[in-house]
C-alpha cells in the first residue's frame, strides 16, 4: 500500500505585480534563440531502413 503525504499548506494567491515580477526574471533568465542554436548541435537527419546502396 501507498503512503499518502498530507497536502501542505497552500500558499495565497499571487498579485499582479508579484506574477509581472516572476515573469520578467524568467524572461531574463531565459536564453535567446541565438544562444540556443550556437549550444545545441544540429540533430543529426534520419535514415529509413533499407535506403543503402546497391550495386
Amino acid at each position: 500500500m501507498s503512503n499518502w503525504q498530507k497536502p501542505s499548506k497552500r500558499e495565497p494567491p499571487k498579485t499582479k505585480a508579484e506574477l509581472r515580477e516572476m515573469l520578467t526574471e524568467a524572461v531574463r533568465n531565459t536564453p535567446s534563440p541565438d544562444q540556443v542554436s550556437k549550444q545545441r548541435p544540429a540533430k543529426a537527419k534520419k535514415t529509413t531502413a533499407g535506403a543503402a546502396d546497391v550495386d
